[in-house]
C-alpha cells in the first residue's frame, strides 16, 4: 500500500496548479485549487455532507433538519433554506462549511492505493471561495494519520538525518510540542536520535517529517545499514557488570643497604670479621670501643664450633692483602694486660679502615660477579662430624612403611571403564517439543528473550503452514513487544515472534497472534483484540502462515 493522494495533492501545491482535484467516482472526493491553494471542497460520502456535520457540530437537530428536508425551496441551497428558515446563522453555515472542506482534505490524505484525477482550467466565477491557510490544512491532514505502517513505509527507515531547505517553514505556525524541531534539522541527527532528544513519539515526529519532506522544506538522507549483530546485542538483556577487583598496595622502598652490605655483597672480605669481633668481646670494660656491625649474616643451619687454635702474628696482615687462599681457622689469642691491648686495638681498627678502602676500590674494577662464584666454588674446607644416620638409613627396608596392597589396588579398579549396562529411562534424552506452549511463549515475550522468541516462532511458523494468522504489529523493539505480551496476558494468548529484515538493513519483529482455519475466521478474531491494538491504526492483517514475508 502507499499514499498516492497524499504525494500528488502536496505535489499539485508544490507546483501551484489550478483546477479539479478528484479522488473516486461514487461516492468521491473533489477539492478546487487555485494557484496550490485550496480554496473549497466537496464530496458524496454520508459523513462529509453539510447536513451531517450541522447535527454531528449541534448547529441543528434532527428534527429540524427533517423538517426543513421535507420544505425545501427548489430555487435555494440547503444551506440558505436553513438559514431562511431561521434554524442557523450566516456564521454558522460559513463554519460547518470550513470544516466540510478540512474533513475532505483529511479523508483523501488518508486514503491509501486509490489514484487522482486532476483536471487543469480555472475556476467558475460561481465558485465558492473560503480563505484557508493551505500549508497549516495539510500539515493537519498528515498528523491526523492513523495508519503507522503506511506513514512508515512512505516516510522510509528511522536512521535518515533530515536537513532544512529554505525559511518558509517559519511563517507556519506549529504545535507546541513540534516547534523546537525545526532548530534541530541540520543534519547532523537522525530520526532515532531526535525523538530521544525531543520525547516526541516517533510515529508522531515521523508523519511531521513527511510533511515537510513533500512540502520541499526539507531533504532525508539515509546512513549506511546498521550491523545486524549490533541490534541484536542491543536487544538482548542486559548482563550485570562485572566488579573491578581492588588495586593492591604499593610495597614500601626497600631501605638502602649500608657500606658494610655493600662490601659483604662483594664477596671480598678485606678481614676475618669473626675473629676480630670473638678478640672484642674478650675486651674489658676499660678497653670499650665502638662496636663494628657484623657483616657476614649467619647461616641457617649452624655449623659445629670450629676448634680454637693459635693464630700467627701475621694473618691479619695477609688477609688485608685480599688473599682467597683457604688458611687455617685462627685461634683466639690469650688476653693479654689491659695496658697491652690498647695498641693491639689501634692496629685492627686501621687495618680494617685500609681494607674496606682497598676493597671498595677493587670493586669498582672487578665485577663482584665472578668473585661470588669462586667464593661459592672454593669453599674453606671444614671438618664434619659423621652426621647421626637416620632411622630411615639405618634400616631402609624397616624405615619404609609396610605396603597396602588394597588401597593402592582399589584406584585402579574404579579407574577400569565400567560395562555397559542397558540405557535406563533417566539416561535417555527426551525429545524436544517442536512446539511451545502458549504460555511458554507468553513468558518468553514478556521476558524479552528475543532470540529464544524467534526460536519458538520458527517451530511454530512450521507447525501451522496451512492455517491463517493475525499480525499485529512490526516492533523494533523490545519494549514494544513486551507491552503487546502485557496487554494480551489474561486472555491465554496464541502469540509468536518472526523475525523481518528491513530495507535500511536491520532486523525487526513481527508479531502474530492466533492460528485459524480461515481468513474470515482470523478477521472476526481482528475485532475482538483489546483496544490499543484497534485504535492507534496498527489494522491486524491476516496473513496464511506459509506466505508470511521475511522481508520488508
Amino acid at each position: 500500500m502507499s499514499l498516492l493522494a497524499l504525494k500528488d495533492l502536496f505535489a499539485r501545491h508544490r507546483a501551484r496548479a489550478t483546477g479539479l482535484w478528484r479522488l473516486g467516482q461514487e461516492p468521491g472526493r473533489t477539492v478546487f485549487l487555485e494557484s496550490g491553494d485550496i480554496v473549497f471542497a466537496t464530496s458524496t460520502h454520508p459523513l462529509d455532507r453539510l447536513t451531517y456535520l450541522l447535527v454531528e457540530r449541534g448547529k441543528l437537530t434532527q428534527a429540524q433538519l427533517d423538517y426543513a428536508m421535507a420544505n425545501l425551496n427548489p430555487g435555494m441551497s440547503i444551506g440558505k433554506n436553513l438559514i431562511e428558515m431561521g434554524f442557523i446563522t450566516q456564521r454558522d453555515l460559513l463554519d460547518v462549511a470550513r470544516a466540510q472542506v478540512e474533513r475532505v482534505v483529511l479523508a483523501s490524505v488518508a486514503t491509501a492505493d486509490l489514484a487522482p484525477v486532476f483536471d487543469a482550467k480555472d475556476l467558475d466565477a460561481t465558485t465558492v471561495r473560503l480563505p484557508f491557510d493551505t500549508p497549516a490544512m495539510l500539515m493537519a491532514a498528515v498528523l491526523n494519520l492513523k495508519d503507522r505502517e503506511l506513514v512508515l513505509e512512505e516516510l522510509g527507515p528511522l536512521n535518515q538525518v533530515v536537513l532544512l531547505e529554505g525559511r518558509r517553514h517559519q511563517e507556519l505556525a506549529l504545535p507546541i510540542d513540534l516547534a523546537k524541531l525545526p532548530s534541530l534539522l541540520d543534519g547532523s541527527r537522525t530520526l532515532m536520535e531526535l525523538s530521544r532528544e525531543t520525547g516526541i513519539e516517533p510515529f508522531r515526529l515521523g508523519a511531521f517529517i513527511l510533511f515537510f519532506r513533500e512540502m520541499g522544506w526539507a531533504r532525508l538522507h539515509e546512513l549506511p545499514p546498521l550491523d545486524r549483530k549490533a541490534l541484536e546485542m542491543a536487544l538482548a538483556p542486559a548482563e550485570p557488570a562485572a566488579t573491578t577487583p581492588d588495586l593492591p598496595e604499593p610495597e614500601a622502598p626497600a631501605p638502602p643497604p649500608s657500606l658494610f652490605a655493600e662490601i659483604h655483597a662483594s664477596q671480598h672480605p678485606t678481614i676475618n670479621l669473626e675473629h676480630l669481633t670473638e678478640s672484642i668481646d674478650q675486651l674489658g670494660p676499660e678497653d670499650e670501643v665502638e662496636e663494628l656491625p657484623r657483616t657476614v649474616p649467619e647461616p641457617p643451619d649452624p655449623e659445629p664450633p670450629l676448634p680454637i687454635q693459635p693464630e700467627p702474628a701475621l694473618t691479619i696482615q695477609h688477609e688485608a692483602t685480599g688473599s682467597t687462599e683457604p688458611q687455617e681457622p685462627p685461634a683466639v689469642p690469650e688476653v693479654a694486660p689491659a695496658p697491652a691491648r690498647r695498641p693491639y686495638l689501634l692496629v685492627l681498627v686501621v687495618v680494617v679502615i685500609l681494607g674496606t678502602v682497598f676493597g671498595i676500590s677493587r670493586r669498582r674494577k672487578v665485577s663482584p660477579i665472578p668473585q661470588t662464584q669462586s667464593a661459592k666454588a672454593e669453599p674453606t674446607p671444614v671438618p664434619k662430624a659423621e652426621p647421626t644416620p637416620k632411622p630411615a638409613e639405618l634400616a631402609p627396608e624397616a624405615a619404609k612403611p609396610t605396603p597396602a596392597p588394597v588401597p593402592a589396588s582399589e584406584p585402579e579398579k574404579k579407574a577400569e571403564p565400567p560395562k555397559p549396562t542397558p540405557p535406563t529411562p533417566a539416561t535417555q534424552k527426551p525429545e524436544p517439543n517442536p512446539v511451545p506452549s502458549r504460555a511458554d511463549r507468553l513468558q518468553t515475550l514478556i521476558q524479552g528473550d528475543l532470540g529464544r522468541a524467534g526460536a519458538q516462532g520458527s517451530a511454530q511458523r512450521k507447525a501451522n503452514q496451512g492455517r491463517w494468522t493475525l499480525r499485529l504489529e512490526i516492533a523494533c523493539q523490545g519494549s514494544t513487544i513486551q507491552h503487546a505480551a502485557e496487554l494480551l496476558k489474561g486472555q491465554d494468548p496464541d502469540l509468536f515472534l518472526v523475525p523481518m529484515a528491513m530495507r535500511d538493513g536491520k532486523t525487526c519483529y513481527q508479531i502474530f497472534f492466533g492460528s485459524f482455519g480461515s481468513e474470515a475466521a482470523a478477521k472476526e478474531a481482528a475485532r475482538k483484540l483489546p483496544a490499543p491494538f484497534l485504535a492507534e491504526g496498527n489494522k491486524p492483517k491476516p496473513f496464511r502462515v506459509a506466505q508470511i514475508p521475511d522481508r520488508q
